[in-house]
């Protein structure tokens, strides 16, 4: 699994296409690479920048930063992990139904409901998980390099 996970980063597309910038949808969680790194939630790109939120280290507050397209480097987008808890809590919920149920004889009903419910919290938390070592192995998908 850990090689496939390295064939894959080195297979993602290395393009110079900014209409990938341009085509992320606002709030997107990106790393994007200039003069320095940044990590960003973006609120919009156009054929000249890119503009981003940026968290302030050490404080709750945001700024709003705008970098040139002729000082991006790189841009990875970062992978959603609430929708990956939600789809691993959908696939345990199913496995979980189908095996606590299927191996009660008193009361399947019962057991596939409960079976379903630890299922979905595994899956969830399995689900979280996956987006986390992508992160930390690939460090987002590549969607524009210069």
């Amino acid at each position: 699994m850990f090689a496939l996970l390295i064939a894959a980063s080195s297979a993602q597309a290395q393009t110079g296409d900014w209409q990938a910038v341009k085509n992320l949808k606002p709030g997107s969680q990106v790393i994007v690479k200039a003069q320095r790194g940044y990590s960003c939630s973006v609120e919009g790109a156009n054929d000249d920048q890119l503009v981003c939120e940026v968290q302030e280290h050490r404080s709750l507050r945001t700024s709003t930063l705008t970098i040139p397209r002729a000082e991006v480097r790189e841009v990875r987008v970062l992978p959603n992990q609430a929708k990956d808890a939600w789809i691993g809590a959908g696939i345990g919920a199913g496995v979980g139904a189908i095996v606590a149920g299927s191996a009660s004889r008193a009361s399947p009903g019962a057991n596939a409901f409960f079976g379903a419910l630890g299922g979905a919290g595994l899956g969830a938390l399995v689900g979280a998980m996956v987006p986390l070592f992508q992160f930390i192995f690939q460090r987002g998908k590549i969607i524009y390099k210069r």
